[in-house]
């Protein structure tokens, strides 16, 4: 709990550094892209509003993650038997804090809860090629890109499950104001295997029925303009006769 803490109000201090004081910021650890790529990939999501989009957030993490080269499987221990010594929650902790965000901001993204489910689910499934390997030149030395399936190219093709109907685009930055009061525990993951209890979102499903019912006042309404357009056309050239 202290370390998220810790992370979303270094990366809220540099944002607000960066958006009041019109300043620069500095941002390395020791390695350089394991708590680096945490806090400059959360204090864009601050900055920018497109990484707070469904595109923008896939864009960030292929740029400030896969490209940057934190070692996902050296920190997650893909294809280890046992959990070594370099395994570390760094990936896992940025989601966590996204989630953290959302919940003070539930209108400031664009995606939703399942999103960062699906992102944290996958990380460790190996379903697709996404987080596999350390960097890039592994990647395209064993032609991941060509052998497997990109975890975008999944969600991309089933966007209504994981936008947020409630979505307001705020162009200004935001600065949370983060303690050990706000945040809180993300149960639908951190609990989904409970034993005697379910942790779902009640939200969700709702949602959903929300999503769908958008899309069908969307095509009636552009139906509705189709018709209504057609007989304009029509009645104009029967004026002309």
């Amino acid at each position: 709990r202290r370390v998220r803490e810790a992370v979303v109000s270094t990366q809220s201090t540099g944002a607000s550094t960066i958006e009041n004081k019109r300043s620069s910021v500095v941002i390395h650890c020791s390695d350089g892209w394991d708590r680096t790529s945490q806090i400059s990939s959360l204090s864009m999501i601050l900055l920018d509003p497109y990484y707070r989009t469904l595109q923008g957030f896939e864009v960030l993490i292929e740029k400030e993650w896969l490209s940057f080269g934190h070692m996902f499987r050296t920190r997650t221990c893909h294809g280890s038997k046992t959990m070594t010594d370099n395994y570390s929650p760094i990936f896992l902790q940025f989601i966590d804090c996204v989630w953290q965000i959302g919940q003070l901001y539930p209108y400031s993204f664009e995606f939703n809860n399942n999103l960062l489910l699906t992102i944290a689910q996958h990380l460790h499934s190996c379903l697709f090629g996404t987080f596999l390997f350390d960097c890039d030149k592994q990647r395209k030395e064993m032609e991941v890109k060509t052998k497997t399936v990109s975890l975008w190219s999944y969600i991309n093709t089933c966007k209504t499950r994981f936008l947020n109907p409630l979505y307001k685009e705020k162009k200004e930055c935001i600065l949370p104001v983060i303690s050990m009061r706000t945040i809180r525990l993300w149960k639908q993951y951190w609990m989904a295997y409970h034993p005697y209890h379910k942790f779902e979102d009640p939200t969700f499903d709702r949602t959903m029925e929300l999503v769908g019912l958008r899309e069908k006042i969307v095509g009636e309404s552009e139906e509705a303009r189709l018709k209504n357009q057609a007989a304009n056309k029509n009645n104009v050239e029967k004026a002309r006769d």
